[in-house]
């Protein structure tokens, strides 16, 4: 990173044109560089408007973050390549240069400045934090497996335990053979803490989301301990998961889990339909009635190129423009930008391959090229699952798009 011009109110204005100045000095011996790991504090503001400060955040605990390239102009990352642990500095970017790249608040004013103060922890190379990591988690796994003892004790359970530390019961054999990896299955669970607390629940009303769970064991959708404990399983079974955190969200604080919480699941497999192979046998059917050869991808997205564009296929991380009219495979248009019906007509623009979208649009239109023309037919796991999307996309719904890129822009 080029250290910059020295300004004469003591900042040094940097490439990209973020500017900063060290306001106190560590002892650190280094700086950070791609692939180290560093803890900080750090907040920005606009004005008088605080719109981010780590303290207040994170309980006044120091943020960890992996030293990566700059994601754009004004990342902050690359004053943090210039400091050394212990360091304070002071950053800041014209919100003007944010507002030409469509990145600004609108209520910000011309001559705004986002202003970042930084704190600069530690500084560690990978091995130094892997190492530093590993014991803090073999401190921890020790603590919790006495824990877990004492609690098996006092309410005399005895659970099996599998190598990796995931103690379970089964209380309900099911039929079969066991869980395979990859296998789609369905979950009815209860998530608890060891005094009994409820956390989450698909089958307690209270948690607004009555529904079966399904996922794919194996896969890495769920924390650890499900995708170890699931396999040990046959459909049907009823089993109660004793999960270190280690095997779920360890030293990472979630809504409503404190970090480093021990987890305990009753859950229940049950069978579902591979709504994939059904989907895809539709999508078949409906391609051969109406005599339309498609191209399937690995994902089992169908589509059609039906006008050719221009230059290079559409990227992630471009911003793209679209035309498009989205209807399920019985003729009922849902939405439309074009169809005045749907009180929105106007391209629609979204930042690609970055889930704006459902995941069949974010593969699709990467396949396309300025001015191309499409027909998308997408399986509902790549649109809007077994949640569906409100009236007009009942759950588990095949859904067809005819879609036209009309731009791509950084």
């Amino acid at each position: 990173v080029s250290t910059g011009k020295l300004l004469p109110d003591g900042y040094t204005r940097l490439p990209d044109g973020l500017e900063y100045k060290i306001i106190t000095h560590g002892d650190g011996k280094r700086k950070p560089v791609l692939t180290d790991h560093i803890e900080l504090h750090i907040s920005y503001a606009v004005g008088d408007s605080v719109m981010f400060d780590s303290r207040k955040m994170n309980n006044n605990k120091c943020v960890p973050v992996a030293m990566v390239n700059p994601r754009g102009i004004g990342d902050p990352v690359v004053v943090f390549s210039q400091m050394v642990a212990g360091d304070s500095a002071v950053a800041r970017f014209p919100v003007d240069t944010l507002k030409k790249m469509g990145q600004s608040s609108p209520w910000t004013k011309p001559g705004d400045m986002v202003v970042y103060r930084i704190k600069l922890v530690s500084v560690k190379t990978e091995a130094e934090f892997n190492r530093d990591e590993a014991v803090k988690a073999a401190v921890q796994t020790d603590k919790e497996a006495k824990v877990l003892e004492a609690y098996f004790k006092e309410k005399g359970l005895k659970p099996a335990k599998t190598a990796s530390g995931l103690y379970y019961s089964i209380t309900k054999e099911g039929s079969g053979e066991k869980i395979k990896a990859g296998q789609l299955v369905g979950v009815n669970y209860t998530g608890k803490f060891l005094d009994g607390k409820v956390f989450d629940s698909n089958t307690d009303t209270a948690f607004h989301h009555v529904q079966t769970f399904s996922l794919p064991v194996g896969a890495g959708k769920v924390i650890k301990g499900w995708d170890e404990g699931l396999q040990l399983l046959k459909t049907g079974s009823k089993a109660t998961f004793y999960i270190p955190s280690a095997l779920a969200y360890g030293p990472n604080e979630r809504p409503g889990l404190p970090a480093n919480s021990i987890l305990v699941f009753d859950v229940e497999l049950i069978d579902v339909p591979d709504y994939s192979k059904i989907d895809d046998k539709i999508i078949k059917d409906y391609l051969t009635k109406n005599n339309i050869q498609a191209t399937k991808t690995p994902s089992g997205l169908y589509y059609v190129i039906t006008q050719n564009g221009f230059g290079e296929n559409a990227k992630p991380g471009k911003k793209v423009t679209m035309n498009y009219t989205g209807q399920t495979l019985d003729g009922k248009v849902f939405d439309s930008n074009i169809d005045p019906h749907f009180g929105h007509v106007q391209p629609f623009s979204f930042t690609l391959g970055m889930g704006q979208v459902i995941r069949g649009w974010d593969e699709g239109v990467q396949l396309l090229k300025l001015g191309s023309k499409a027909l998308f037919f997408i399986p509902s796991g790549l649109a809007y699952g077994e949640q569906g999307a409100g009236a007009g996309i009942p759950p588990n719904t095949v859904l067809s798009f005819d879609v036209e890129l009309l731009k791509i822009e950084n």
